[in-house]
Parts: C-alpha cells; sequence; structure tokens
C-alpha cells in the first residue's frame, strides 16, 4: 500500500500576476466577464470543497504533446514499491486506433519508468490499475474513455488508488475526465444559453472544477463558460493550452510546459438562472491567465 502524505489546507487567493492576452476574440470573453447584470444582491461567500486531500498528485495535459518536464515530474511524485521506480499503467481506451497508448508507454519508458504496462481493455485490466503507482489516461474522446472505466467496473478503482497516494494523469481526452464532471463537443444550441453544456460524470478527482483542453488553440473560452454558468455558484473552470499541464497538489496547481492556463471563477459571482435554451447571464466571473512556472490557489465549491 501507498502511503499518505499530508496536505496542507489553503485559501482562496488571487496569487501571481496573471499576464494579459492581446488575441482576437478575447474583448470579446473579457466583456462577458465584466458584464453588469440585474442578477440579484450581492452574493454570500461559498463554502469550499475538500481537494486532493492526502491524495497522489493529479497531472493535466492540455493535449498536443506532453512536455518532459510533467513526464519527469509525475515520476518524482509517483511512490515506488519497496524502494523501486513507479510502476506505470498506461489506459488508452478514450482511442480507436489499433496503436493507441504505444506512444505513451514509449514515453514513459524513455523517461526512465522501470515498469510500463499497456492495459488491455478486458477483465486484466483491474489487477494492472490495482498495483499501479502512476496511473495515464490517453486521449480521444472522453466519452468513450468514461464508458469502458464503468464498464470494466475500474472508475471507482481509480479514485482508490488516487486517494492511496498514486499518481493519476492525462492528456486531452485524459485530462477532461479528471475534473468534478467533464464537457464533451460543441455547445448545442449554442454558447451562453442554459443547458447548452450537458456535465458527463466524470472521475472527480479534482472536486469543484471542470477541466477543459486544447483550450487556446481551439478558443474553447465559449464552452467552457457555457458549462460554468450551469454549475452552482463557486465552481472553477480550467482551460489548458496544447503542450501544457496544470499539476494538481492539495489547493493549488503549477503550470508546466509552453502554455497557458486559464482560470475562471464563480465564487464571487452572481449569476442568473437560465433555464434550457435560456440566454445565460452573470457578473462578477473572474478570469486569470497564468504562465509556466506559476503555482496558482483553487478550490471548487461544494454541492454538485
Amino acid at each position: 500500500m501507498l502511503e499518505r502524505r499530508s496536505r496542507r489546507k489553503i485559501t482562496v487567493t488571487h496569487s501571481g500576476n496573471p499576464e494579459r492576452v492581446h488575441l482576437t476574440g478575447w474583448r470579446c470573453l473579457i466583456g462577458l466577464l465584466a458584464l453588469a447584470s440585474s442578477c440579484g444582491t450581492t452574493p454570500l461567500p461559498v463554502e469550499p470543497q475538500d481537494a486532493l486531500d492526502a491524495g497522489g498528485a493529479v497531472l493535466a495535459v492540455g493535449g498536443g504533446g506532453t512536455p518532459m518536464s510533467v513526464v519527469q515530474r509525475g515520476l518524482q511524485e509517483a511512490q515506488g514499491h519497496e524502494g523501486g521506480g513507479p510502476r506505470v499503467a498506461v489506459i488508452p481506451f478514450a482511442s480507436a486506433r489499433e496503436d493507441r497508448g504505444l506512444g505513451s508507454v514509449e514515453m514513459w519508458r524513455e523517461a526512465g519508468a522501470p515498469s510500463v504496462i499497456l492495459v488491455p481493455e478486458d477483465e486484466s485490466a483491474r489487477a494492472i490499475v490495482e498495483s499501479a503507482d502512476l496511473i495515464w489516461l490517453g486521449g480521444g474522446s472522453q466519452r468513450r474513455l468514461m464508458e469502458s472505466l464503468d464498464r470494466l467496473d475500474l472508475t471507482e478503482l481509480i479514485r482508490d488508488r488516487h486517494r492511496a497516494g498514486a499518481v493519476v494523469g492525462g492528456t486531452s481526452a485524459g485530462a477532461a475526465v479528471l475534473g468534478g464532471v467533464m464537457i464533451s463537443g460543441d455547445p448545442e444550441p449554442d454558447s451562453y444559453t442554459g443547458g447548452a453544456m450537458a456535465p458527463i460524470p466524470s472521475l472527480g478527482l479534482i472536486p469543484g472544477v471542470i477541466i477543459d483542453q486544447h483550450f487556446r488553440e481551439r478558443r474553447r473560452e465559449g464552452r467552457l463558460i457555457s458549462a460554468l454558468l450551469d454549475r452552482p455558484r463557486g465552481w472553477v473552470g480550467v482551460g489548458i493550452s496544447e503542450g501544457t499541464a496544470a499539476v494538481f497538489e492539495a489547493d493549488s496547481f503549477e503550470v508546466l510546459g509552453k502554455g497557458v492556463v486559464l482560470v475562471l471563477e464563480t465564487s464571487t459571482a452572481t449569476l442568473g438562472d437560465a433555464g434550457p435554451g435560456e440566454l445565460q447571464r452573470a457578473s462578477g466571473v473572474t478570469l486569470s491567465v497564468h504562465t509556466p512556472g506559476e503555482r496558482r490557489e483553487v478550490r471548487g465549491a461544494s454541492g454538485p
């Protein structure tokens, strides 16, 4: 068994010096977040949710290649058995390709992992995951990934391994399933419409947080905001660029790689109550942008 590591509780602050982003299309985003609306009275504080207590690190990569700094960090965080190096289990179920997962296996082996196993999509998967110190989820379709994990009874097992100290990480779709809920596809019928981005059950390793990937490159701010405004006040949206990672430990994350990580928070916001198909409205939603090397304290709200 892996020993639990103590984690200190941290209160949300707005640390760091967020960079300004000068990109076409962001003016509309910032305008939305600064919008003063008649949504109601001044909101009360939100009770924060426990996050990653005594669990292993969570590595969320935005797709587009996993930086070697993230791979090395994962191996450092993982605790090996009896003085040996960490055992890595690569779960490729998000992809339908014949060669799925092989690139990830090679990546971890080249980084020095002494044991790397490509997990088969059958009943033998459980024993491999049970003995893993680091569980890696490849890219593809997050819906396909969660359906396979549920079918093979691996969802709760991965949560158990994480609580026991195992590192869990993923890229692209593998990152999307790490949050409190996940989102997938384009908003229907459109962004900033109630119910446009229905939440989907996920691994829930980062409570109160929605992870979105390929964020800057595919201009996904609309779908993340839409999903966030449908959640109770206090949820946090984290958008991760390609070639970039947010490494979550306790109540904060560190940015690694080459791009930016955006954080959208509603803990002090006033949110409208848009029904299905109705336009969403909000005021007081905060936006911060973080670059490699920055550490950001963040805790999602309690509740569904």
